[in-house]
């Protein structure tokens, strides 16, 4: 029986976790469209197939080893009673972590004056929407998925 409520939080976590990468994928889509509107000489049709598969490989190295060595204990340890499980409390934590991540990975925040706005902005703005939309879905879901304590 715990062995259950185990697999099925984890599944709690995976949902959430696939959630934020998905709505990451859809901004670099969407910033792609936005660049070859704006600049269609500049940015191929091609990227906008090959933009959102590349930042999905390069996302997921940061991703699963959060969602393996933070995100799994952090959802079996906190009970779903506890005040961080509230969704704006939760939300407002994963944007926060998303981009200390960030920040600690690439070694400054915010970005120096010799790297383009754009390219170190993109990878902030990705993390702050990967663990912010992952909080938020499993604030949202934590009925479904966590045992009640």
């Amino acid at each position: 029986m715990v062995a259950r409520g185990i697999a099925k939080q984890v599944l709690g976590t995976s949902v959430a976790v696939v959630a934020g990468w998905l709505v990451a994928l859809l901004y670099v889509e969407v910033s792609g469209i936005i660049q070859l509107l704006q600049q269609p000489h500049y940015i191929v049709p091609e990227a906008l197939l090959i933009g959102p598969i590349m930042a999905g490989v390069f996302m997921g190295y940061f991703i699963i080893p959060v969602w393996i060595f933070v995100l799994i204990p952090l959802y079996l340890f906190i009970p779903s009673s506890n005040s961080l499980w509230r969704w704006p409390i939760c939300t407002a934590c994963g944007a926060l972590a998303g981009i200390t991540i960030i920040a600690f990975t690439l070694g400054d925040f915010p970005p120096g004056p010799g790297k383009s706005f754009s390219a170190a902005w993109d990878f902030y703005i990705m993390a702050a929407i990967v663990g912010s939309v992952s909080c938020l879905v499993a604030a949202c879901t934590r009925d479904r998925f966590k045992q009640p304590i």
